[in-house]
């Protein structure tokens, strides 16, 4: 015969290989199919739901930015709000302040004129004292002319001492 031959070992041989087969097919090959696809369908699993937080992550970066620019936003309108406010603060009260100076200004002016007008009545009444002392003098006859120009000075010196 050729290369095969046929024999009862060749055949309990190869029924022993198919019972192996059948064997490890039965309780080897099938579950670790079953593991792998359950494996596989884990992975895909694991994936989708990366997947899915990445675009969760990425929309609430976007969220957060968008609401930390619309704080920028907020912030800078506050802020120059403040600035018209503090500026018009500023404005009121050099208003005041000028509103205040013209009044000291009014009230000095006018406290100054009146006492100049109550020092030239004093100066007049004063004028008309000495007049009036003089002409008693030179009615008397007491003083001559030399003399009542003396006396005359002298009282105008005293009078501008004071």
């Amino acid at each position: 015969m050729g290369f095969v031959e046929l024999n009862l070992t060749g055949i309990i041989q190869l029924l022993n290989f198919l019972i192996l087969l059948f064997v490890l097919y039965k309780f080897l090959y099938k579950p670790f199919l079953q593991i792998a696809d359950k494996r596989r369908e884990k992975i895909q699993s694991d994936l989708a739901s990366a997947e899915k937080e990445l675009k969760e992550a990425q929309e609430m970066k976007k969220q957060a930015h968008d609401t930390l620019e619309s704080a920028k936003k907020s912030a800078d309108g506050i802020i120059s709000e403040a600035r018209q406010k503090s500026e018009e603060i500023i404005n009121q009260a050099k208003v005041k302040a000028r509103e205040e100076a013209e009044k000291v200004l009014s009230s000095a002016r006018n406290e100054i004129e009146r006492e100049k007008k109550q020092a030239l009545q004093e100066i007049e009444k004063r004028a008309g004292e000495i007049a009036v002392t003089l002409a008693l003098k030179i009615l008397q006859g007491v003083l001559d002319e030399k003399a009542k120009r003396e006396y005359l000075i002298n009282i105008l010196n005293k009078e501008k001492e004071k």
